[in-house]
Formats: structure tokens, sequence, C-alpha cells
């Protein structure tokens, strides 16, 4: 496309949290340019589609549709219309010989005493209080780090039961932990670790009691996937008057006299406005600004993020998943050894029948497991990828056998990604993805705030507050899509 001279603001990066800003900087009367390397939106939300399977290539697990939830009341205020149909159970997690299902409702209970035993009741009664807190807190849509010209916002969504949370504060998930229960410990790190990036010795306690409480709170299945969350805010940006320029990618963000000014792009050309969000990881945006470098400098350097992800994509024939299997399963197949790195995987299944996700009624698989990004680069530099790439999808592959036994057998299709193929196609810094771990010296009030040290220039994205999942970039991206419209 051609783009034009001049907007009211641009946005760099199409992934939930730039199209959720982009749509309520729209909303509010501005034309909006974003601005995205790849061909079509998403990010780490995004799909891709081979030999009649369609997968998504990062995210598969959905909350924030409740009735409280930050999709729900987003979305209702632009217009979205995604429908999304609770899972209940959430998932089901092994932990080698066990199996605990993880409900949402009054089963969950019954359940975790079964396996973890009456001793843990105490644990899970408090991580439950402080999540009722914290969901009631984000349902109003606050903006954190508080700073001087958000206070009034902070205080407007301020109840005084949300004092509760103070003693939180500082302190992490193993704080209310009962000793002496591996099993119960496991699960739970093994929780956090798909949604703290960390587990329960580092997690921010409210953050992470709140992590925990993603099937209490709902967990969601998106019929066509989770991309479809950013192909519908896609089309609420173009309906809004706004553009959407696939294929282009930001350079530089232009600063004159501590004010953004606009964005240059790799073609030469540049394309000016007065206000820039940058929906990109935090260590991706300081390459485009050097005033933004320096005002993050101390911050970044103590940023410990490492994580990236190895997935396995595959498709497979009609009857290797029974039809009433559920859709989510988190597997650790030995929990003495440490997790990640193919020890622990998550599997996502395309619902029976679902169109377009699978051919011929077959089912669109994903696997994925954390593992360090230095790996990876290592092994690039030195040599033998593809050996390792092999080692990690047979790894996988036994994550999935140990829920379906034989399924690996009616596999049409195996594809694979390492944080190398991240970085190539969404263009994150080392392929690092899930945001920074969220401990209590970075979380909530320690996060990322969408204010940056330049005029004009805010931030949202999976490392500002409130973190990773679709409803943290797409309530990141709401607070600063406002900022930018105020």
């Amino acid at each position: 496309m051609n783009i034009a001279a001049r907007y009211d603001g641009i946005v760099i990066g199409a992934g939930i949290a730039g199209l959720t800003a982009a749509a309520r900087m729209a909303a509010c009367g501005m034309r909006v340019l974003v601005l995205e390397r790849h061909i079509v939106p998403g990010g780490c939300a995004s799909f891709y589609q081979r030999n009649g399977y369609r997968f998504d290539v990062g995210a598969t697990l959905v909350g924030g549709f409740g009735a409280r939830g930050v999709h729900t009341r987003i979305f209702a205020e632009f217009g979205v219309d995604v429908p999304a149909r609770r899972l209940d159970p959430a998932m089901v997690v092994y932990l080698g010989e066990q199996r605990v299902v993880r409900y949402g409702d009054g089963r969950w209970p019954v359940e975790r005493v079964g396996a973890f035993g009456a001793a843990s009741e105490a644990f899970w009664r408090t991580q439950e209080r402080i999540a009722d807190l914290a969901w009631d807190f984000s349902a109003r849509l606050p903006a954190l780090p508080v700073d001087a010209s958000g206070l009034r916002a902070f205080a407007a969504a301020l109840r005084p039961s949300h004092l509760g949370l103070l003693p939180a504060l500082g302190r992490t998930v193993a704080s209310i932990m009962p000793a002496g229960s591996a099993l119960l410990r496991t699960f739970v790190d093994v929780q956090l670790l798909i949604t703290a990036q960390c587990d329960a010795s580092a997690a921010d306690l409210a953050y992470g009691s709140t992590a925990l409480d993603l099937a209490r709170e709902g967990t969601f299945h998106i019929d066509g996937g989770v991309a479809a969350i950013a192909v519908a805010l896609a089309r609420v940006v173009r309906r809004q008057g706004s553009a959407i320029a696939y294929g282009r990618t930001a350079t530089r963000i232009a600063v004159r006299r501590g004010r953004v000014c606009g964005v240059t792009l790799q073609d030469g050309s540049f394309v000016a406005a007065p206000c820039v969000v940058s929906a990109l990881p935090i260590q991706n945006a300081v390459d485009l600004c050097d005033e933004l470098r320096e005002g993050f400098a101390p911050k970044l350097a103590a940023l410990p993020q490492r994580w990236g992800a190895f997935m396995v994509y595959a498709g497979l024939a009609p009857g290797a998943i029974p039809d009433s299997a559920e859709l989510h399963h988190q597997v650790v197949l030995d929990p003495t050894r440490p997790l990640g790195e193919g020890n622990s995987a998550f599997i996502s299944l395309s619902a029976p029948g679902e169109r377009g996700r699978a051919r011929d009624g077959g089912r669109a698989l994903t696997l994925s497991t954390h593992t360090d990004v230095a790996l990876w680069e290592r092994v690039a530099r030195d040599g033998g990828l593809e050996e390792l790439r092999a080692r990690y999808v047979a790894r996988l592959l036994r994550s999935l056998e140990r829920c379906f036994p034989g399924a690996t057998r009616s596999a049409t299709l195996i594809d694979s990604a390492t944080p190398l193929t991240f970085r190539r196609y969404t263009g994150r810094s080392r392929g690092l993805v899930g945001g920074a771990p969220q401990l209590p010296a970075s979380a909530t009030l320690g996060a990322f705030s969408h204010h940056s040290p330049v005029r004009g220039l805010f931030l949202c994205g999976d490392t500002t507050f409130p973190g990773q999942s679709t409803v943290g970039a797409s309530l990141s991206g709401n607070i600063a899509g406002r900022a930018a419209a105020s």
C-alpha cells in the first residue's frame, strides 16, 4: 500500500496489543497507521497454514472472555465479535504418573484434595482470595505503574476491598505454600512457568495467584484459533478509517527536541506523526530509539528474560484423538527434573470438526516447551542445529504419547519452530517470548509502564504491565491507546 505522509498516530506491531491500541486511538477520532513487518496480524498469536491444516503459532490458551474479563469489556466497546466457548475442565495436567484435571467449577476442590491432600487447602483458599481481588481490580482496566498523570484513573479503579492486596506486595507464591508437598510444588511450578515465566519461588504473589486462577475465571476456545482475535481487531481498525501496512518494518523512531515526530521505514521512507505507540518488546523498542535506550538502560539491564519456545505443529488423521478429549494438556515427564527443555510441554488441539483447522476431519495439534534462547544461539553458531531440533521434536512427541498413546503414528504433517524461527518471523529480540518473568521487582508496580521518557511515545505488549497472555496484551494496548489519544 502507498503510505500517506502524515498520521495522527503510528502503532508499530500488529499483535493483539498493537491492534488494541490502534482500535482505541481510532475510536477516539485519531487517524492511525499500524506498521507490521509480517504479512498477517497477530504476532505471537498469529497463525500459518500448510497442507490443509491451520496452526496457532504461539499462544493457544485464552482467558478474558468471562463476565468480568478484559476481552469481554474492551471488545464490547469496539464491537469486536469473537465467539468464545468456555472450557471446563481447562486442561489435564500429567505429573509423571499422576493425572490432575484442572476444573474451573466446584469439582476443583475435590480434585485437588484427592491429588495434593487436605493440607494444601489453606494454600488454595489464600490463592483464590488474592486472585478474586486481583481479577476485580483488573476488570476496571487500571494503568500501572502509577505516575502523576495516571493518579485520577487509578483512584477511580480502586475500591476499599482492593487494599487486601497490599499484604501480597513483595512476596512470592512460595511464601504461602505448605512445606513438604513435592507434587503440589511441581504442579504450581509448571502452571506458573507458562503464565508467569518463572516458578513459585520467584513469582510475584498477586500476579501468580491470578495466573493460577485462570481455570476458575474461565479458559475459552476460539473457533478458528487464537489468531481470530487479531483478525477481528484488524477488521475493526480498518472499519474505523485507519490503516494497517503489512510487510513494512520500522527501523527508527524519530525524536526532535525530546518529542517523537515519526517513524523511518526499512525502505528509507518516513511517516510523520506526533504520537507513536510501540507494541514491540522493550528489547526491540530501544533499538529503534536512542533516547528510549538511555531512559531504560538500568531497568533493561536487570530484566531477567531468557525463555523462548520450541514448538511442534502436527496434523493428525481422523480418529487419532478421541472427540471427547480435552483440548489442552500439560505434561511433566519427570517431576524430579527441571522444567522446560522438553521435560514439560503444553499441548493444544483444534476442536473436533472445527472448520478450517484440519483437513478430512483430522485435528491440528500444537506442542510447546520452554527453552533457553542462548542454547539455540550457540548451536546456530557452532553447528548441530538440525540434530538438536530433531531431539526436541522427539521429546515433545513423547509428551503427546503420554496423553494419547499411538497418536504420533497418525501424524500426516510434523513441523517445528525454534526461538530462531520466532526471531525470523516476528522480529522479537533473540526469539524471546512470553515477556519478562513476573517477579515482585518486575510485576505490577515494578513493571515497565506504558509511558516512556520521550514525549508522545508510548509502549505496550507483553514486556509492559500487566505482562504476557492475550488478556495482558489487550489490557496493555488499551492503556497505551488511551494515553496516546488523551
